[in-house]
């Protein structure tokens, strides 16, 4: 991949941003590249080279890196038709230079009574983060997200429609709002291999809808790639959840989610797989501190067996818990994160399990309205018991340091 031509990309389209802001109106064009310095310390090859290091930069691929070239739009195309759309390249071993993350049309009629509707439709992210909610589906407090949404960022996309509605308070008076939402999608049967066979990951590396990953393990059709939005079963998935918010300061969010995959289906290239979880997750924000916690239970399963539950069936759980502190342009953050996997049903043939923690501390400053810089360390202590198939240790400490320039435009 050429960092050449992205760069080149990006100098245009932030050269036609100024030009074109007439003609869009309330339009927002958002162009971002991401350069970073990097130093790891792991024992292991990273997941983007095939591995099962659990950060996205390996001891062989560190320096000089691209953290993220992304080009956002977003903006109404009438008064109650919205689109927002996000192209993105990481410089790795993508199938292509750049490519889409999300692109999604939204309805927003105007409301009637202290009823708001939204209907959205296309491809976009589930309403499950509290910690990713900049452009482009970024976190504002760190460069690397937490274990769940770094795996809501590899392997869970809805593609399909989503319908919300929300209960304006201060429309009759009270200081909350409550908003309940369902989604129903398709195209995301493999959803669950990747934290099946690798398990929970630390980074920053969002799949885009056209590419995938290399296995960690090659699959019984022997495809070494894993495309993960794909339709193997012809059966949708469907999510439902609520939303408390108390004077703005004080979110509370939940959901459950089911792809509804057959694990007993092989298309001959890869299988689907039945996953599930239930998220929850609390965010407040007072002044300049925000403070969150949040935490996704669920299991995975595939295989065809006699009470269809699955040959292989994986439970896993995570949590994290953050705090960050703004200081005028200066932004310190530092967050716990809890991570979980057992194989309850299979492992006498493939024993996938993981138990670890890590820690991010991470600081940010915004020097003027366009530039920023980053400083993050992030540290994963724990054991993932499938490396030793691979004649690996399956407990090791891996680390990793990186100081990042912003340029947005």
């Amino acid at each position: 991949m050429s960092y050449v031509r992205i760069g080149a990309a990006l100098y245009m389209a932030m050269a036609l941003q100024g030009s074109r802001a007439a003609e869009l109106g309330a339009y927002e064009l958002t162009a971002q590249i991401d350069l970073r310095a990097v130093a790891v310390d792991s024992p292991y090859k990273s997941f983007t080279e095939g591995g099962l290091g659990l950060l996205r930069f390996d001891e062989a691929h560190d320096d000089l890196r691209l953290g993220r070239a992304m080009l956002n739009a977003r903006g109404p195309l009438s008064e109650t038709l919205w689109a927002d759309a996000t192209v993105s390249a990481t410089g790795d071993h993508s199938t292509h230079a750049a490519d889409l993350t999300e692109a999604s049309l939204e309805w927003r009629p105007y409301p009637r009574n202290a009823l708001r509707l939204r209907t959205q439709a296309g491809a976009f992210y589930p309403p499950i983060s509290l910690e990713n909610r900049s452009v482009g589906w970024q976190s504002p407090y760190s460069l690397t997200p937490s274990a769940i949404n770094t795996w809501i960022g590899e392997e869970i996309r809805t593609i399909g429609v989503q319908q919300s509605v929300t209960l304006i308070g201060p429309a009759i008076d009270k200081p909350f709002d409550i908003s309940l939402v369902a989604g129903v999608f398709g195209y995301n049967d493999p959803m669950g291999v990747l934290i099946f066979q690798r398990g929970w990951a630390v980074h920053d590396r969002q799949t885009t809808l056209f590419d995938g990953l290399p296995r960690p393990f090659t699959s019984p059709s022997g495809d070494t790639h894993i495309e993960f939005f794909r339709e193997i079963d012809n059966r949708p998935g469907y999510y439902a959840g609520a939303e408390f918010r108390y004077r703005a300061q004080h979110l509370l969010r939940a959901m459950h989610y089911d792809n509804r995959g057959d694990p007993s289906k092989n298309d001959g290239k890869d299988s689907a797989w039945r996953s599930r979880f239930d998220a929850i997750g609390w965010r407040t924000e007072l002044a300049d501190t925000t403070l969150i916690a949040q935490a996704m239970l669920g299991d995975t399963a595939v295989g065809a067996s006699a009470d269809g539950r699955g040959r292989f069936i994986l439970e896993y759980w995570s949590y994290f818990i953050l705090a960050s502190q703004r200081t005028g342009a200066h932004r310190f953050t530092a967050r716990y994160d809890r991570m979980y996997t057992d194989t309850e049903r299979g492992a006498t043939f493939f024993d996938s399990a993981q138990t670890a923690t890590a820690w991010t501390a991470a600081y940010l400053w915004d020097v003027g309205a366009h530039w920023q810089v980053a400083v993050e360390a992030v540290k994963i202590q724990g054991s993932l018991r499938q490396r030793a198939v691979l004649n690996q240790p399956a407990a090791a400490d891996e680390r990793l340091l990186q100081l990042a320039i912003r340029l947005s435009l």
